[in-house]
């Protein structure tokens, strides 16, 4: 049967990667072909991890044919923060918006620093379990820069424990009671928890390399021969009455290897402890063993023993179907190095039990674009189809205009002869206009004085004042006889403001600014109150220019202020700037 797909994925371990290309067949995983390249050196080092990475990616590379093939790959669980919380029972957008605040409280860095997502794990009392992951942006992008510089495309990025969860849940579903799985890799090892459709997974930082410093520092070895040694006479020395190895080196080498797996039994017992006491788990009644340390001579024996529960090698290729061109017998002696890449090729179908993605800048820029895609499409489409249409109606547009254009230049030769006529009238009707003005600026001067009388004699409130002078004044000189002044004439008193007026004969005129006021108030109880008061009524008209009256009051009235016993009246002198200038010929 061919296969639908291929699917393509790479582990990136501390000290060993792995990569396979798997098939779909049937609904089921078909390996096709697998590679796992080893790095040197120590992998607790991290000034060499990069360039080690990029080396070995390269290889991998080589060997599995993946330039310019999909790839899923998966980081190591001790490079990734996990936090695990519990929530109100929510869903949807609000769900969304508490785990956000959890993940600025929760994560030990600025959050606009790291990649992070969720992934809700039960709902245990009323309440809901979710699973927080993040990583440093710049540690994810450097990984990532490895992957694509050797012309692989990255589609996604898991977290190594979840994706053996994935894996377990997919090649062990006939497994109903709670199991921990001990994921034993060479700088640390992932314990992960698996109870019905719930799991938890705290990584500790000792592994496979923990055990070769012992090595080193007992024997005196360089890491690389102590690693050596590991691998090819090591084996963890079993408990109780058992009779050491003939060989009192290889002896000596397992004891040192028991007491360095020790340490990493106490740290699994205290996460039991923790899983139990703080999550609310049950105690887990099978263990599996995976990742490159379980094939340490004795290593299930000694799990079996310390936890006391069943120990078995766990089987990443379980359900999980051979190509024909993969040698079944030798690929099975990986089987436990198989859980992390299993777990990323079940990603491509989609609804796995645990979907925590990781994004680097690059992967999260070319989905963008992707999204982006139809839409710059549909808008380009959209623009010519506008500008087509934009073009057809121009060419429309400009035939009608050429006729309204013809049609208008006749029309305009037939308005030229009534336009003239027109401009004849208009200088008619400026001339009127002129004429008309003068007569209306003649009947208001006529009535000038007599308006502005009244408008004084308006805003008398009382009978205690009598004004004795009233003239037009300019830069402080009066410009006409005193009006009501004794001695004036009557050609004198006729005299009138021009107002504007054109005269017939080139005369010269002067502007009034100011109209000044003379006069008595009686002697009463206000004083010269009543004076100010009459001033402040004037100052409201649409005669006179004054602000701010009550700042000016002592500039604009002078004013005696009438204490004298034996005075029956008093003078005030007053002089109130004009909003309307006033001019009189000479």
């Amino acid at each position: 049967m061919a296969d639908k797909k291929q699917i393509a994925v790479i582990n990136l371990g501390s000290q060993r990667l792995g990569g396979a290309i798997y098939g779909q067949a049937g609904g089921e995983l078909v390996l096709k072909k697998y590679e796992f390249v080893e790095l040197s050196g120590d992998p607790t080092v991290d000034v060499s991890r990069l360039p080690q990475l990029k080396v070995g990616i390269a290889e991998l590379a080589d060997k599995l044919g993946l330039a310019k093939q999909d790839v899923w790959y998966a980081v190591a669980g001790h490079t990734v923060f996990t936090r695990f919380v519990k929530l109100p029972p929510v869903q949807g957008e609000r769900m969304d918006q508490i785990v956000e605040f959890e993940a600025r409280q929760n994560v030990p860095f600025p959050i606009d620093e790291v990649v992070w997502d969720y992934e809700v794990v039960g709902e245990p009392l009323g309440e809901t379990e979710v699973v927080l992951v993040a990583m440093k942006s710049d540690s994810l992008n450097e990984i990532n820069e490895q992957v694509i510089e050797n012309r692989i495309n990255t589609i996604g990025v898991d977290l190594a424990p979840l994706a053996l969860y994935n894996a377990f849940k997919y090649s062990y579903p006939d497994v109903t009671e709670p199991v921990v799985l001990i994921d034993l890799g060479a700088r640390s090892t992932n314990v992960v928890f698996v109870e019905d459709d719930r799991f938890f997974t705290r990584n500790i930082l000792v592994g496979g390399a923990s055990v070769t410093a012992a090595i080193s520092k007992e024997f005196g070895l360089g890491f690389g021969d102590a690693e050596a040694q590991k691998v090819t006479n090591g084996f963890v020395a079993l408990g109780g009455a058992v009779e050491s190895h003939p060989d009192p080196e290889v002896a000596a080498l397992s004891k040192v290897m028991r007491n360095a797996m020790t340490r990493l039994h106490g740290e699994v017992m205290r996460t039991v402890n923790y899983y139990r006491s703080q999550q609310g788990g049950a105690a887990p009644q099978r263990a599996f063993l995976c990742g490159g340390g379980a094939s340490m001579g004795y290593a299930t024996d000694f799990f079996q023993e310390k936890l006391k529960i069943p120990a078995e090698i766990f089987n990443g290729l379980r359900g999980v179907r051979m190509d024909r061109g993969v040698d079944e017998a030798s690929v099975q002696a990986e089987g436990p190095c198989f859980g992390e890449m299993s777990g990323l090729a079940l990603r491509y179908f989609g609804a796995c039990p645990a979907e925590v993605e990781l994004v680097p800048e690059t992967l999260a820029a070319a989905r963008d674009s992707a999204r982006r895609a139809p839409a710059v499409i549909m808008a380009g489409m959209c623009l010519l189809a506008t500008l087509l249409a934009t073009l057809l109606y121009f060419k429309k547009a400009d035939a009608v205009v050429q006729d309204k254009v013809a049609g208008m230049e006749a029309e305009q030769s037939s308005l030229k002869g009534i336009a003239n006529e027109l401009l004849s009238l208009d200088e008619r009707l400026e001339s009127l206009r002129t004429q008309s003005g003068q007569i209306e600026s003649a009947v208001n001067t006529r009535s000038y004085w007599v308006r502005l009388l009244q408008e004084l004699n308006s805003k008398f409130d009382n009978d205690l004042i009598w004004i004795t002078l009233v003239e037009p004044v300019a830069n402080g000189n009066s410009l006409t006889p005193s009006l009501g002044a004794a001695g004036s004439s009557a050609a004198d008193q006729a005299a009138a403001p021009a107002l504007g007026v054109a005269a017939d004969k080139a005369v010269s005129t002067q502007s009034a600014h100011e109209l000044h006021i003379q006069g008595l108030y009686r002697k009463n109880d206000e004083g010269q109150e009543v004076v100010y008061r009459y001033v402040r009524a004037l100052a409201g008209s649409d005669w006179f220019d004054v602000q701010d009256i009550e700042k000016k009051l002592n500039e604009i009235v002078k004013a005696e202020t009438g204490i004298e016993e034996d005075r029956y009246a008093y003078k005030f002198d007053i002089r109130l700037p004009l909003k309307q200038k006033i001019e009189f010929k000479n």
